[in-house]
């Protein structure tokens, strides 16, 4: 019977091209083949951040758009998990056509959520200029825009992650090792959302001792991942551009995060990226 040509698994190829030996790859290759595992984990994270914000009153009166993005960004995470499996048990025809899919799935979900973030952003503007006539001291504009910029900060953040990482690993997707490791960071984003509601609703917590933000531990997370994993590449002699250039904007991301928020620049920002005022 004629054999069948060796096809090593694309989540173990060198990102120049090359399958990597069984040396070389080391604990962290199985990883890789294994990150449906890993992504399964996101399940968990999901349920237990948003069962109180939204699944819990999920049959309650809501806007449209928190169901249609909570829908997308589900879609999403089934797709993420379902990938690596579809690439570990040699389905690589699904793979791409469920790839495929993901180009409509995740810009309409990134789009969703810049719609709830403006919602968010002229909320936030509302309850303030009530708050400030109720006590006779009203705010000036540029004011309101800072605080309301500052507000949805953590929010633009996270999304702009997961913008960026996809897009990345997207234009990296015939470099199936540099894709898979582009893909983890976007799945990174979700640590926000998750874990910051975990931390608020389940533990409790508005904020850690000596008054650091609740926002650090996902930031420690995904730090921290993307640090072991780092490590693992350059470990085993392999490239570590792709994980090297994802903790380094994660890294350029949160100092941003925690100094551009408390300036006018960036309340200036946002008035004009949220125009038209509705």
């Amino acid at each position: 019977m004629k054999r069948k040509p060796y096809r090593p698994n694309p989540y173990l190829i060198h990102p120049k091209g090359y399958a990597l030996s069984a040396e070389r790859r080391g604990t962290s290759a199985s990883a890789y083949n294994n990150l449906g595992y890993w992504f399964l984990l996101l399940i968990i994270l999901v349920l237990a951040g948003f069962y109180h914000t939204y699944l819990s009153k999920i049959l309650q009166p809501q806007a449209a758009i928190i169901h249609i993005h909570f829908g997308l960004m589900a879609i999403w995470i089934g797709m993420l998990i379902a990938q690596p499996f579809l690439i570990k048990y040699k389905k690589v025809a699904l793979h791409r056509r469920v790839g495929r899919i993901s180009y409509w799935v995740v810009p309409l979900a990134i789009f969703s959520g810049f719609l709830m973030l403006r919602d968010t952003y002229y909320r936030f503007i509302a309850d303030a200029q009530q708050k400030a006539a109720q006590s006779l001291s009203p705010l000036a504009s540029d004011e309101l825009q800072r605080q309301a910029a500052a507000y949805v900060s953590v929010v633009v953040f996270w999304l702009a992650m997961f913008a960026t990482f996809y897009t990345m690993a997207i234009l990296n997707r015939k470099r199936s090792a540099v894709h898979a490791r582009y893909m983890v960071a976007a799945a990174l984003s979700l640590l926000g959302p998750t874990v910051d509601r975990i931390v608020v609703f389940i533990l409790g917590l508005e904020s850690l001792p000596a008054g650091l933000p609740i926002e650090i531990i996902a930031f420690f997370l995904a730090n921290t991942t993307l640090a072991l994993l780092l490590w693992n590449d350059y470990r085993y002699k392999r490239p570590i551009s792709a994980l090297r250039n994802s903790l380094l904007i994660y890294l350029l991301g949160q100092t941003l995060y925690f100094t551009l928020p408390l300036t006018d620049v960036w309340g200036h920002i946002m008035a004009f990226i949220m125009r038209p005022v509705p």
